[in-house]
């Protein structure tokens, strides 16, 4: 009786010791991973991604500004090409909208080489073409361009252009457009000079020199691949007052570049 007593007493010992195994094995199987762990996970996640869309930001940027970077080299590249690449309808749209400018009738009568008024030196590419008044009105063309030539015997100065536009319309060429004049200080070496002759003390030209020189402008900018925007007066370098009258009246620098413009499309003068 003693014996069974105690087997009986043994019993439910026995019965939690073989559950309790199988409880915390139940436990450590089927609890989830700590609250703090996934977190972490989550925000190591939120870091990779924001990682990858700044990456993808910053390639995007540099391929932007990659592409532009080679936009304006190409054009600046372009500028010095006689002509660019068409497609055909490009090529007949411009044939249609575009005149060819024949150069005005010009007479040449080049200054002997001297260091006052003809130093031969070569220009490099023209950037602009610079338009002068002559500062003496009533005086003529060609004798404009003896001024320039005594220079070599006065010595008093440097000065010259390229070419004279007398008051009746006619043109002189004074030194060929390979060389430099001395007609704005800074800019010889990259640019043309027209001095214009006058007979209003306001400095305003003639009708006929007018004409001549939006024609003799248009041929220019057409030759060295420029726009009215390389137009300049000798004010816009250095702030001489010269042209007088296209410095005091401004609208009508504005309207002889617009005349320039409308030569170019329509071959016609103003």
């Amino acid at each position: 009786m003693m014996r069974l007593a105690e087997r009986e007493e043994r019993q439910p010992e026995r019965k939690a010791r073989n559950l309790q195994p199988v409880q915390s094995a139940r436990r450590t199987s089927g609890n989830p991973r700590p609250v703090h762990y996934s977190k972490r996970n989550r925000a190591r996640r939120r870091k990779v991604y924001i990682y990858r869309l700044i990456a993808l930001f910053v390639i995007v940027v540099c391929l932007v500004l990659i592409y532009q970077t080679t936009g304006a080299i190409y054009r600046m590249a372009h500028r010095d090409k006689v002509k660019r690449k068409l497609g055909i309808v490009d090529v007949i749209s411009e044939q249609i909208n575009k005149k060819e400018i024949t150069p005005p009738e010009i007479v040449e009568d080049f200054l002997e080489v001297n260091d006052y008024s003809r130093p031969g030196t070569k220009v490099n590419r023209v950037k602009n073409i610079f338009v002068h008044y002559t500062a003496n009105p009533g005086t003529s063309a060609q004798q404009n361009r003896s001024y320039f030539a005594n220079l070599a015997q006065t010595k008093e100065r440097s000065a010259s252009a390229h070419f004279i536009i007398g008051y009746e319309g006619e043109i002189l060429q004074c030194i060929p457009l390979e060389e430099q004049a001395y007609g704005v200080k800074t800019r010889n070496d990259d640019s043309i000079s027209i001095e214009c002759c006058y007979l209003n003390e306001n400095g305003e030209f003639t009708q006929e020199t007018y004409d001549t020189l939006i024609h003799t402008l248009a041929w220019l900018i057409q030759e060295y691949d420029l726009t009215t925007e390389d137009i300049l007066r000798h004010y816009d370098c250095g702030g001489k007052k010269c042209p007088l009258y296209y410095v005091e009246n401004p609208n009508a620098w504005e309207k002889l570049l617009a005349d320039v413009e409308r030569y170019q499309q329509e071959g016609t003068d103003s």
